[in-house]
């Protein structure tokens, strides 16, 4: 059965500054945690060049933590198509104003039920850190907020 994410569980703010300053900012309150950046895509840029069609400003920014990458890898490396982990940063049209949403990949993997039972243990271990270490990430964001 796969779970629905739950508000408390999603990582959601609005921070007080243009996007083309949000984006490296919050890139680089990851790598301050020790998260390592493994590419930062603009896609309304993407659509855009492909496409031709334009969209509000998007970038994701796609980041992995070494202990959570070995930690995934240690309990299958079949998982490892779930990370790295990603924070999108975008514009709203609605409210005109620069978010930035987290969902955990770690809780998608147990939520989506892609670990044998007998890894549960060693997956909620990993979701706990995966947890603690996204709260240090998202405790700096905050002070960036709207």
């Amino acid at each position: 059965m796969v779970k629905t994410a739950t508000a408390k569980e999603v990582l959601h703010t609005t921070v007080d500054m243009p996007f083309e300053d949000a984006v490296p900012a919050i890139q680089l309150e990851h790598e301050l945690a020790d998260f390592e950046t493994i590419n930062v895509s603009y896609l309304d840029e993407m659509i855009q060049g492909t496409l031709g069609k334009s969209v509000s400003r998007v970038a994701l920014i796609i980041v992995c933590h070494p202990q959570i990458a070995y930690g995934a890898l240690k309990i299958n490396p079949e998982i490892a198509g779930m990370l790295p982990c990603t924070t999108v940063v975008y514009e709203s049209p609605e409210d005109g104003l620069v978010h930035v949403h987290h969902v955990s990949a770690t809780k998608a993997i147990r939520d989506l039920g892609l670990v044998p039972s007998e890894s549960k243990e060693s997956l909620d271990q990993l979701v706990a850190l995966t947890g603690e270490k996204m709260q240090v990430v998202w405790q700096n964001i905050r002070t960036y907020a709207k």
